[in-house]
């Protein structure tokens, strides 16, 4: 099966500005941009005791340029414990950065280091629920991985604008790399100030809003971020470049409520008026997204971007890192705001839900603002790309390869499809988004994992999901169907028989739309396919000419093949007749009893050709003996029926 092209595409640094080197780098979604990071993960923080202390704030005060990777200054955690008792502090930070000292309450401590694992002994074991803060001195450069995909903090020249950026993408594992940190999903931190300062010709963008822009000297700017809305470690960001602002206000429908929509652009004259309608296009995507999830959940701070040189995007949490602004990248990122920020997935292994809905959105937005035509096409290119291999889950088992994390195939586009098939499962609208928004406020500022979603939409549907999300999330392949049509008057058979790509799921219990055609027109009808072989029977005026199952790929599928067969005569597969047949098998002849008074028989092949004809009143006898041995069909019309049973030939 062919590489498909998702519908997620982006290209990078298009338009007149376009480079050699950049048309020479691979298109690619934020999916698979992620998907290149190549770093040791792990699959939670690095030491347990990690988990002794709650992390309340963090106050960064750190100084970058955009000549280096080099870090910088200080950064104050402040935190609870949660253990009955904690002895010493432990946190993460790259092996490369030096901690120059650590202060806990305000007093020296010394600190010892093993690998990324960094460990402050205390005086005294702080008891259960103490408040502490803990600030770490350090400085340092954690260095550059080769290849697109560096360390958490890296630096890059875009190809197309000629701006050097210092920028971070922190997911999944790289927060340590730039500051002292605890690399825990489940742990959001409740506020957060950023102080950056830079050099006073660049600007630092980051979360939140930027309560100051104070001089440090003659030559340094601090620009001073603050966020008061819980945010996980990997979320935290700053991009340090030559930027300018380009910023206002936008307003929320039939509200008096607006919002500062702040973008740090390249400074190069050209870049601005290159992107400025897409970039002013994401405020009617906000507003579009929170139609369907609800309010945007950080409408009181920001919305933004800040650009930097890769091919993708990282949703920085109300200021998403881009490398440009297709409108399919915008709004993938922008659906993380609700879907990965407002609710972070509370393990790695359910990553799904970030990426799953943000890649689902690109369709949502091409639906309501392209056509449905292409939305259509799109979650074709989807289920081909799926599709290439047999196997794979959604749900990462194994999540000490950070590639198994943002794999393309199955994280983004089967966790779109899921999506897709999920809101079909509902059958309504209606309720699909309302489970969503209720999932979106239940869980807000937090984490939540598969077993949560499907909590919420099982309230809301009123109906047990547990086999759609087992068989979809769980699981592994998709169903692979044959399937057969027949018509007798206004009675259409349609025999499905389902087998499965991997024996993980040996049977998908699902509903399935059915196309019937006509050379008056089509129709859709959905039927629950619950079994490997299953025989439905419609009602259908039409005279039929073909079939074809999923016409909007709905679910993810492969069709073997969809024919016309003749022998399906009802949903048992025999004619409910009033007359008899036998033998049957016969050798030289079938006799038919209990006719109905004055009948016309008929036998027939299997291409509905006629070999025999006759008539009788109580019983006939129709030949066997000249004819080849197989399959045949006799028809039996009177004024009471018209019947077709299959005759055998031995």
């Amino acid at each position: 099966m062919r590489k498909a092209i998702s519908f997620g595409l982006v290209l990078c640094g298009l338009g007149g500005q376009m480079t050699a080197q950049e048309l020479e780098q691979p298109q690619m979604r934020c999916a698979e941009w992620k998907g290149q990071k190549k770093v040791h993960a792990k699959t939670t923080v690095a030491s347990l005791a990690e988990d002794e202390y709650d992390m309340k704030h963090v106050k960064f005060d750190v100084n970058v340029s955009n000549t280096s990777t080099a870090i910088g200054g200080n950064v104050t955690t402040t935190a609870q414990v949660v253990a009955t008792s904690m002895p010493a502090y432990v946190f993460e930070l790259h092996s490369a950065l030096i901690v120059d000292s650590v202060k806990i309450n305000g007093q020296l401590r010394p600190v010892t280091s093993s690998g990324i694992v960094r460990t402050v002994t205390l005086p005294a074991p702080l008891p259960q629920n103490s408040m502490f803060t803990a600030q770490v001195f350090y400085h340092g450069n954690s260095g550059s991985t080769p290849g697109f995909f560096g360390n958490g903090i890296r630096r890059q020249q875009s190809p197309s604008w000629g701006a050097w950026v210092t920028y971070t993408l922190s997911e999944p594992y790289g927060a340590k790399d730039w500051w002292p940190t605890k690399q825990s999903l489940t742990d959001k931190i409740d506020s957060a100030d950023i102080w950056i300062t830079v050099p006073s010709t660049l600007k630092a963008g980051s979360n939140g809003v930027l309560q100051n822009v104070t001089p440090v000297g003659a030559t340094q700017s601090r620009y001073e971020w603050k966020t008061r809305i819980p945010i996980d470690f990997y979320l935290l960001s700053l991009s340090v470049g030559p930027y300018v602002e380009y910023s206002y206000y936008m307003h929320f429908p039939n509200s008096n409520d607006s919002m500062l929509y702040q973008n740090y652009i390249y400074s190069n004259p050209q870049t601005l008026p290159f992107w400025k309608q897409e970039i002013d296009s994401v405020p009617q995507m906000i507003v579009f997204l929170s139609e369907l999830f609800g309010r945007y959940p950080f409408w009181q701070e920001k919305y933004g971007h800040t650009m930097a040189p890769l091919s993708g995007g990282m949703e920085h949490q109300t200021m998403t890192t881009q490398g440009n602004f297709d409108p399919t990248l915008s709004i993938h990122e922008l659906a993380h705001q609700w879907f990965g920020n407002n609710v972070t997935c509370g393990s790695w292994k359910d990553i799904w839900l970030n990426e799953g809905f943000a890649s689902y959105a690109e369709y949502l937005y091409m639906e309501h603002f392209w056509s449905l035509a292409q939305a259509k096409n799109s979650m074709l290119d989807i289920h081909m790309d799926v599709m290439q291999d047999p196997d794979g889950s959604v749900y990462v088992a194994d999540t000490t390869n950070s590639n198994n994390i943002f794999d393309g195939r199955l994280i983004y586009n089967k966790g779109a499809a899921i999506v897709h098939s999920l809101r079909f499962a509902f059958n309504n609208d209606s309720l699909f988004f309302l489970a969503l928004r209720n999932y979106q406020a239940q869980f807000q500022n937090g984490t939540a994992l598969t077993q949560d979603l499907n909590a919420v939409c099982q309230q809301v549907l009123g109906q047990n999901l547990d086999t759609f999300f087992n068989q979809w999330i769980y699981g592994e392949g998709y169903p692979i169907y044959t399937a057969t049509w027949n018509q007798i008057g206004n009675d259409v058979i349609v025999k499905l028989e389902q087998t499965t790509s991997h024996p993980s799921v040996p049977l998908f219990h699902t509903p399935i739309e059915l196309r019937l055609a006509s050379a008056a027109g089509d129709t859709v009808i959905r039927v629950h396919n619950s079994m490997a072989t299953q025989t439905y029977q419609l009602k259908w005026d039409e005279t039929m000419q073909s079939m074809n199952l999923d016409p909007n790929n709905w679910i993810l599928n492969e069709t073997i093949s969809v024919t016309k067969d003749v022998t399906l005569l009802d949903v048992n597969h025999v004619a409910k007749t009033s007359f008899k047949v036998f033998p049957n098998p016969a050798k030289t002849a079938w006799t038919v009893s209990a006719l109905g008074g004055d009948s016309k028989l008929e036998l027939m092949d299997m291409n509905g050709r006629a070999i025999w004809t006759g008539t009788a009143t109580e019983q006939a006898t129709v030949p066997a003996a000249g004819l080849a041995n197989g399959v045949y069909l006799l028809r039996v019309s009177n004024s009471q029926e018209s019947s077709t049973t299959k005759l055998i030939k031995q």
